[in-house]
């Protein structure tokens, strides 16, 4: 994976994880009384919330380190991302 293309990863997972960074798990609708974005459990919804920040940072990084790269890979598999 180069830089340039870990960069448009990055972006791609940032813009899905938004989904759950920006549902509000305390509103309840009236379509589905259960609350929260496909009723994540509350840690489900922290570990994507710090996935989301993760991922906006890199896509906004002007260089990424081998680290960030292998994370980014890691990321991408937990959230079925192919390879």
């Amino acid at each position: 994976m180069t830089a340039d293309n870990s960069q448009r990863q990055a972006v791609a997972i940032a813009a899905y994880l938004a989904q759950f960074n920006f549902a509000d798990p305390t509103i309840e609708t009236t379509i589905d009384p259960r609350p929260g974005y496909a009723d994540l459990p509350d840690e489900d919804h922290r570990q994507r919330h710090r996935d989301y920040l993760r991922a906006a940072h890199w896509a906004q990084s002007p260089a990424l380190t081998d680290e960030d790269i292998q994370d980014l890979r890691e990321m991408r598999r937990r959230y079925g991302f192919p390879s």
